[in-house]
């Protein structure tokens, strides 16, 4: 979709419209927001993408690494900080640094089903964070810090979470954060072979 997009212009238009999703969201979305946050003109934006959705789908395609990316800044190969890492990376709350993308996103998969321009992005992007919950949890019990669980299943568990958590506590500001953090904390401590 966006592969003939030169790397450093599509990481420009993703970078705008990250800001512009995480103040506006998808539904008052428009170019010229994007352009507001765009480093180089309007007609700039155009010059690799035909929509506004196609811009959406380069900031997906662009996001699918960042959790990765979060998790390798973090200096450490130990699963359970690594896990502990994603889970609050993951589960955020009102107001907090990236929580207006996490809602963005959440309301982009509701237009999944009917918008063939977002649903492969989307795909990539929710894939990319389950494999790397899946190897994290994979790591751990190889290294015998985590039981024997399946590794997928326990990640599978932690995505569906972190997505339904930005919907009723990040979206509607639900006052659940100390629980949400007390669940999934314990959750991760459930986890370990020691517990």
């Amino acid at each position: 979709m966006t592969d003939s997009v030169p790397a450093d212009a599509k990481a420009e238009v993703a970078q705008a419209v990250r800001a512009a999703l995480a103040e506006h969201g998808y539904a008052r979305l428009t170019t010229a927001k994007i352009a507001a946050e765009y480093p180089k003109s309007e007609a700039g934006l155009y010059y690799h993408f035909d929509s506004k959705d196609e811009m959406i789908a380069a900031f997906l395609e662009y996001a699918a690494g960042e959790l990765a990316d979060e998790l390798a800044d973090i200096g450490t190969d130990d699963p359970e900080t690594r896990l502990r890492a994603a889970c609050e990376y993951l589960f955020l709350s009102p107001g907090e640094e990236g929580a207006g993308v996490h809602v963005a996103v959440m309301e982009l998969l509701s237009h999944a089903p009917h918008n063939e321009t977002l649903r492969e992005p989307l795909l990539t992007l929710e894939s990319a964070t389950l494999e790397t919950l899946t190897a994290i949890v994979r790591d751990g019990v190889e290294q015998g810090v985590f039981r024997s669980v399946d590794p997928e299943a326990t990640a599978a568990f932690l995505l569906a979470a972190a997505d339904g958590s930005t919907g009723f506590h990040t979206a509607l500001e639900m006052d659940v954060g100390e629980a949400i953090t007390t669940g999934w904390s314990g959750y991760v401590d459930c986890l370990l072979a020691d517990a």
